[in-house]
């Protein structure tokens, strides 16, 4: 994975999966409190270096010794059923057609989450 993206994906305030569409690999950061965790450690040790005014202007120096003991995305070996059928589904149509799919998908996704937590929420 590019060094950029990865220290990007840590500026997130939010666990992030990427899709690789060519390669059909899903790759997925830790779950939340995990991932809050490697989010903070990367934060303590980009402040420490700025303190120690070892910051150099190229990103893939700055954090090679960070980057070497944590490890940002993870493989998912498993499949969750509903993206398995989005990815079925984004192979069969157009490419100029995708974007606007997935973007489609997400509303009904967060949808179905928002009527999710008010079930759950009328249950208490």
């Amino acid at each position: 994975m590019n060094l950029r993206i990865e220290l990007a994906i840590l500026d997130s305030n939010l666990p992030t999966t990427l899709v690789d569409m060519s390669r059909l690999v899903v790759k997925r950061t830790p779950l939340y409190k995990e991932y809050h965790q490697l989010r903070s450690n990367y934060h303590t040790a980009l402040f420490a270096k700025l303190q120690h005014g070892f910051i150099q202007r190229n990103i893939k120096t700055q954090m090679n010794d960070w980057n070497k003991r944590s490890q940002v995305f993870e493989i998912s070996n498993s499949i969750a059923p509903m993206v398995q059928s989005l990815l079925e589904e984004v192979r069969k149509i157009p490419a100029w057609l995708r974007e606007a799919y997935i973007k489609q998908w997400k509303k009904s996704l967060i949808k179905r989450a928002l009527a999710m937590i008010r079930f759950i929420e009328d249950e208490m």
